[in-house]
């Protein structure tokens, strides 16, 4: 039985440098993704200047292949406009896409430049249909998914909510969902949503229970449980072509050039030979050589690989806990694909035709025959210098085309050449180099021109949210939006965010009327009705196909409100016309006002971003003070996971109860909450981030902010009480001080790199 599949999944190589470019290229890569020297999220990569992008671009038309971006960053206000221009710019000159984490990138993107193909970065940790229908009214044309789901979320999405799937097939994986990882940002200033990841997650650590014990491990050490085996899917290949997955993307642009032309020449080879074993029938089993599974564990993979998360929710077979680092490489194997990938350029064949007559001018023809896809051939045209009649040697036809044929760093190659020579002639050799040169160079143009997309229009001017829905009474129950741009000052109202009764209660013996309950079975159990009515819901932390029905059951409770922390949440709650408060979580990105505007069309409140300093939030503040929430107190969640560390350790119960831990090489222990019912991990900060030495500063954010919110994790009741009573008071409860004993800042003076 075959597939009946007869167009394979783009193949999308890495690059982090013109020569891995080149490589990928030449090895079989469909299209490449690489980064400027600004705003990717791999900036320690050798990256490209403006001028070597607009090069690239260029060299891939001339295959037939196609270059995407990389803008997967999150982006300030002050860094905006200059990202747009400088994606705008580039796709005048031929830029096939974009790939992009920033909510307010996309929206200004498709507002300027309605014709560039917006991709959703997995920075963005798509991982259900909804979010793929919030994110298309931006303009979205292709997303690439958390690399934790399985092949059946990606066809249920494929399914539901048809769009263009991009998907990791090779390369290393991050043990936190992508973009909800801070782990680095906190515990070093290097953040992996700034693109400067230190890998933290590849360091030796201890997993504690809930009684501060160590959990076995095994034998060995130290352990590495937070550090994902390496991704190669060529084993499970098939099922992800049959799943109608469109690219096929290797993670890698950190790697060097060998690891691009190599990885990429493997995948070109299995992806080419499904063809022919489906059209045969597939009557023989898939099978992988041998020799190119240890070509590829040479080539900078780690020694434990994986099919990842295809057919895995989570489990301890993902991980590399005994051996983190990568296997040898293999010298000869390098040598190999330097000459055969990387020494020269890759050419496209073409055919000429030259024709010398004394007396007229030199012409050369070439022609660059369709490639895939492409309808007709393209031809271009040429004249020279006049061809002079031969006084004593005349140049032969062999002769000529000899010096023809040498196309040097260019990227053709004659296939054939037809040389026609009438009578005894004569041409200088620079002529003849200077008809091929210019013969070349009208053909790369003509090419180009053929690939070149058609204007688009001036896009949409700045407005509502495409498809989105007016949330009635919203702006005159909660406050109009100041609209000359000044912030507010005043006494922000207090925000208690509970993970346990203990919690709640204390949070209700303090008069808090705004508290958010996580929904751990401890709290939902003792909420009656009524109490229900006065406080909001956190939804999940990430939001799976598996999740939704949760996420509407949580909505339809009766509780006074949602915190959402996902664009899958903000799509559910617009399906089902949820009219009650709507706040916005950090983990709902606002780093610039065009993502602020666009959250605040379906938040009645956000939260502003915990890597952001003051600095950085003024922007946000300014018209919308009085629905921004500033987290003044609080262990900040450093790690949402797939992963589970009971799991890892043998003691899933599948019952929520107390805190686990994660102890580093230093001795500081990380909270981990497991969120059984929807099977993830919240890793927390080892120390909560604590503002109350700024409250009496009043600075434009503490004391402009709505609200700030106290979030609570690991505390004792009576701690709960403390921190609430200094903060409602401003720092006059003295009784209450004590409780501020470790804490940190975080990025408040000092924003993330």
């Amino acid at each position: 039985m075959t597939s009946g599949r007869t167009k394979l999944p783009e193949l999308l190589a890495p690059a982090g440098s013109r020569k891995a470019f080149l490589g990928a290229l030449k090895a079989g890569a469909d299209a490449v993704y690489l980064g400027g020297e600004k705003f990717g999220a791999r900036a320690y990569a050798e990256n490209f200047t403006e001028e070597d992008i607009i090069r690239s671009i260029r060299d891939a038309h001339v295959f037939g292949r196609k270059v995407y971006l990389t803008l997967n960053v999150l982006t300030k206000e002050s860094e905006l406009e200059e990202t747009v221009d400088f994606a705008v710019n580039l796709y005048e000159k031929g830029l096939d896409g974009v790939i992009v984490q920033d909510l307010g990138v996309l929206r200004v993107l498709h507002e300027r430049c309605p014709g560039l193909e917006l991709h959703a970065s997995t920075q963005l940790s798509s991982s259900a249909p909804e979010s793929v229908r919030f994110l298309k009214e931006l303009g979205v044309r292709r997303v690439v998914p958390a690399r934790e789901l399985s092949l059946e979320e990606i066809r249920t999405i494929k399914r539901e909510e048809p769009v263009e799937v991009e998907s990791f097939i090779h390369g290393a994986m991050c043990y936190s969902y992508s973009g909800r990882c801070l782990i680095s940002s906190f515990l070093g200033g290097r953040s992996g949503n700034r693109g400067r990841c230190a890998g933290t997650c590849r360091l030796p650590c201890r997993i504690l229970d809930e009684e501060g014990r160590e959990a076995s491990l095994g034998k060995g050490k130290e352990h590495y449980p937070l550090s994902m085996r390496d991704l190669c899917v060529l084993e499970i290949l098939p099922d992800l072509i049959d799943a109608g997955i469109d690219s096929f993307k290797i993670e890698g642009r950190m790697k060097s050039s060998h690891y691009a032309a190599g990885v990429t020449a493997l995948y070109r080879k299995y992806m080419d030979y499904y063809l022919e074993w489906d059209a045969a029938g597939r009557k023989k089993p898939w099978k992988i050589e041998a020799e190119d599974m240890r070509r590829l564990k040479s080539l900078y993979l780690r020694a434990d690989l994986s099919t990842g998360y295809y057919y895995k929710r989570n489990g301890r077979e993902l991980l590399t806990i005994g051996k983190p680092g990568y296997a040898g490489t293999d010298d000869g194997l390098l040598k190999e694909i330097e000459e055969k990938y990387l020494r020269e350029n890759a050419k496209r064949l073409i055919r000429g035709k030259a024709v010398f007559t004394p007396g007229e001018k030199a012409g050369l023809t070439v022609t660059a025959l369709p490639l895939s896809g492409e309808e007709t051939a393209v031809t271009a045209q040429v004249t020279g210098e006049t061809v002079q009649t031969a006084d004593k040697r005349p140049v032969q036809a062999q002769e000529i085309e000899r010096r023809l044929r040498k196309t040097g760093d260019s990227l053709f190659e004659f296939e054939t050449l037809e040389v026609i020579v009438s009578g005894d002639v004569f041409l200088p050799v620079a002529s003849l180099n200077a008809i091929r040169r210019d013969a070349l160079a009208a053909l790369e143009e003509k090419i180009l021109e053929s690939a070149a997309k058609p204007e688009s229009g001036t896009g949409a001017s700045s407005g509502a949210f495409m498809g989105g829905a007016e949330r009635s009474g919203i702006f005159t129950e909660h406050g109009e939006i100041n609209t000359e741009g000044g912030i507010d000052r005043r006494r922000p109202e207090i925000w208690a965010q509970v993970t346990t009764a203990e919690q709640l209660r204390a949070a209700q013996r303090c008069g808090i009327e705004n508290i958010i309950v996580e929904e751990t079975p401890q709290i939902m159990e003792i909420l009656s009705e009524a109490e229900r009515a006065q406080c909001l819901i956190a939804l999940p932390h990430v939001c799976r196909t598996s999740s939704r029905n949760r996420v509407r059951k949580l909505a339809g409770m009766g509780f006074r409100g949602v915190l959402a922390r996902n664009p899958e949440e903000i799509d559910i709650l617009r399906q089902i016309r949820y009219e009650e408060l709507v706040v916005g979580d950090g983990s709902l990105y606002q780093w610039n006002t065009a993502a602020r505007d666009l959250l605040l069309e379906h938040c009645d409140k956000l939260s502003l971003g915990w890597e952001l300093s003051y600095k950085d939030m003024i922007p946000l503040m300014k018209g919308a003070a009085n629905r921004q929430l500033l987290q003044v107190y609080g262990r900040i969640p450093m790690m949402i996971t797939a992963g589970c560390v009971k799991k890892t350790t043998g003691k899933c119960s599948r019952a929520e109860q107390g805190f686990f831990a994660i102890e580093d090489r230093k001795g500081m222990r990380f909270p981990v909450r497991c969120v059984c019912g929807h099977c993830s991990n919240v890793i927390y900060n080892s120390l909560p981030l604590s503002l109350h030495g700024f409250v009496k500063n009043a600075d434009p954010v503490i004391s402009g902010a709505a609200g700030w919110i106290c979030a609570f994790t690991t505390e004792s009741g009576a701690e709960t009480m403390d921190i609430l009573r200094w903060y409602i008071t401003g720092g006059e409860d003295k009784d209450a001080r004590s409780v501020f004993r470790e804490y940190t800042t975080g990025h408040y003076r000092k924003s993330a790199l």
